[in-house]
């Protein structure tokens, strides 16, 4: 399960089911959407409660293979869209070698109310525990060589971060596109690795503070445009966000003190034929200050270059560095509705593309950590989408890349965004 999927921190895994929007199990959550009205076919009930889920068995090549369930609890009325509120949960237990040493758990809770007082506010409360033992360090920048065999000894790191995330949005106007972000969220770190691996070799030099246990409390503020027809699943309008978040230093308890801006930009549209979506994102993330290494490697809590909701096919949390850049073009064709079970469900299928890079530093060149030419890392792959009700969406992708074999897969909840 990708562990920001939604602890935030980013496989086949049941990420963290993202915020409707997409987004994070390696799960932590993506800004808030709020959706334009979703298409609802004439005579349909617009009112009762949906309960969607899906127990899991399998696992992916990021985190290990294991058990667990993603779902939701979703109400819906005559008056909120796309519902009044709805409950997303997810658990996951993964394991690499031994079913008895874990390398991967998770577990979340993600409340969301997207239209409280008259459509102005939108609020999600999101705790989550997630703790890795797998998380992959092979040195800092865009250049960094992956061995052709892992040692777990050398490469990996162990960090247990339960995290509490209160998002929120705000409208000047029910109606408008436009809404103000504002958000906090506080995670808990402990980080350990061997003494003998290449991380613990380079964190005197890049972050002697993390071994000690810390807090880091982060405050987010921005700006939102939403256009979508719906955001469940979106086949036209756009849906964009420009985030700033800052981690202040209180003491020796919240050690770190730095800078973080993001752009995301979101485009959705229905392509001949009728049934087929084209949606093509763009993410450009930057740092600054004195930054947690084990952030290097994220945005929006998940993996950036590489995992399940980043470029997909690349091993997750591989590329550390303070400036990020990806895009993903995803073409989603719907093949069949049915029904099963009293429920009604959507099938499709999708294709796509990933690919970005990574920089170590915004303020100097580091050719010898990040190389000098394009240094593109990307994927290609393919998935299925499966729809239940009006509110679960399960995606399962597969997905090649040269800077990994075998080929990865993934199992989340939610559109990748």
């Amino acid at each position: 399960m990708d562990p920001d999927a939604g602890s935030g921190d980013e496989p086949v895994k049941p990420a963290e089911p993202a915020p409707p929007d997409q987004p994070k199990p390696d799960a932590p959550a993506a800004p808030l959407a709020q959706p334009a009205q979703p298409k609802v076919p004439e005579g349909e009930d617009k009112t009762g409660t949906e309960i969607g889920v899906l127990p899991l068995i399998g696992g992916d090549t990021d985190n290990g293979f294991g058990v667990g369930a993603i779902g939701s609890i979703a109400s819906f009325d005559a008056t909120h869209t796309p519902y009044k509120w709805q409950l997303q949960f997810a658990t996951f237990i993964a394991a690499k070698d031994s079913i008895t040493s874990p390398s991967y758990e998770d577990a979340f809770v993600n409340l969301i109310a997207p239209q409280m007082l008259d459509g102005k506010l939108r609020l999600e409360i999101r705790p989550a525990f997630t703790r890795e033992t797998a998380l992959r360090f092979y040195g800092l920048g865009n250049n960094v060589q992956i061995p052709a065999d892992t040692d777990r000894t050398r490469d990996f790191y162990t960090r247990l971060h339960p995290a509490l995330q209160v998002l929120t949005r705000w409208k000047f106007d029910p109606k408008s596109r436009w809404s103000v972000i504002a958000a906090s969220q506080y995670i808990y770190n402990r980080v350990s690795e061997d003494p003998t691996s290449t991380l613990a070799m380079q964190l005197p030099t890049i972050d002697p503070k993390v071994n000690t246990p810390h807090s880091v409390v982060r405050f987010e503020t921005g700006a939102a445009f939403d256009s979508r027809d719906s955001e469940i699943a979106p086949s036209s309008g756009m849906f964009h966000t420009f985030e700033i978040r800052m981690s202040p230093h209180l003491g020796s308890e919240f050690p770190y003190q730095y800078e973080q801006g993001d752009i995301e930009l979101r485009f959705y549209k229905t392509v001949m034929p009728k049934r087929m979506v084209l949606a093509v994102r763009v993410v450009g993330d930057f740092m600054l200050g004195d930054v947690p290494f084990y952030e290097l490697s994220r945005y929006e809590d998940t993996s950036a270059i590489g995992g399940s909701l980043g470029v997909r096919g690349v091993p997750g949390y591989t590329f550390y560095g303070k400036v990020k850049a990806f895009a993903n073009v995803e073409l989603r064709t719907a093949i069949t509705n049915f029904d099963f079970w009293d429920k009604k469900y959507k099938f499709g299928i999708a294709t796509f593309v990933d690919g970005g890079r990574i920089w170590s530093d915004l303020r100097n060149s580091r050719p010898d950590l990040d190389g000098t030419g394009l240094g593109l890392h990307y994927g290609i792959g393919a998935g299925i989408r499966l729809q239940q009700g009006r509110a679960f969406l399960v995606r399962a992708d597969l997905a090649w890349s040269p800077d990994a074999s075998p080929i990865a897969g993934y199992v989340l909840a939610d559109h990748i965004f």
